[in-house]
């Protein structure tokens, strides 16, 4: 049987319960037991073999769900899967990966976020993220190599898409720090430092910075919504400090008339 972490290479055709054809004859690889994709696949290709070829009939809880995946299939459908298993091979450690092979899977992973993300699952949005960054910016102890302008930029984009799916499902301290990360990339250790620590309210990075507001035209997925959503997080006030603020530009305005 096919084992967790290995890189699957699969054929498959995608019809609703209805027998209209959603996908046909599609190739498609990705890593058993990631999230990489529908919980139908990754359960039942986890019992196949190479060579195998089987058929899958799935409720909307182990497919896309109430979300759906527009346009073709839609809120709470059964699906049936036609797969082939075609190749199957064990991933290295990322110690043991070239940075080739490392942004290849990577990359792979950021843009199954993206997908995720444009059709509003943001916990499997994020967890793509999440382990694309695991690949594409690894601990320096694990890779020792400079990595490439390409490189860096896969890492910032999928630190800053991380940032983004966190912040939609108001995970707030881990979209900190993955903004943090995104930080280390382009900015020296005593200046992170310093903005740190200004930031030490783990809301607070979401309610006063404007340059969170101007990174979002950089971040990816580029939705009509998003600028919208951070703008509104960016200028979130508790009731106390907004009434102190206003207390205090009155105060300020009768001592200028005063003088």
């Amino acid at each position: 049987n096919l084992e967790k972490g290995q890189q699957i290479r699969m054929r498959y055709t995608m019809m609703l319960s209805s027998g209209k054809i959603v996908e046909e004859n599609v190739e498609q690889t990705f890593q058993l037991g990631d999230g990489e994709v529908i919980d139908a696949i990754d359960l039942a290709a986890n019992l196949a073999t190479v060579g195998e070829q089987f058929e899958v009939l799935t409720q909307s809880r182990f497919g896309y769900g109430v979300v759906g995946c527009p346009p073709h299939i839609g809120s709470n459908c059964s699906l049936l899967i036609i797969i082939e298993i075609l190749q199957a091979e064990d991933t290295p450690k990322i110690s043991d990966m070239t940075e080739s092979e490392r942004t290849k899977i990577g990359d792979r992973k950021r843009k199954i976020g993206n997908e995720n993300f444009g059709r509003n699952d943001f916990e499997r949005a994020s967890k793509n993220y999440s382990l694309a960054c695991k690949y594409l910016d690894p601990p320096s102890y694990a890779v020792q190599e400079e990595a490439s302008d390409e490189l860096k930029d896969l890492q910032a984009k999928s630190w800053c898409n991380l940032a983004l799916s966190e912040l939609k499902l108001e995970k707030f301290t881990s979209g900190i720090q993955a903004l943090i990360e995104r930080w280390k990339l382009i900015r020296s250790q005593q200046k992170l430092c310093t903005e740190r620590g200004n930031f030490s309210s783990k809301r607070e990075i979401f309610k006063r910075r404007r340059r969170l507001y101007d990174w979002q035209l950089k971040l990816e997925p580029k939705q009509s919504g998003m600028q919208t959503i951070f703008k509104r997080n960016c200028a979130k006030r508790s009731p106390m400090k907004r009434r102190r603020s206003k207390s205090c530009t009155r105060k300020c305005l009768i001592w200028k008339k005063r003088k």
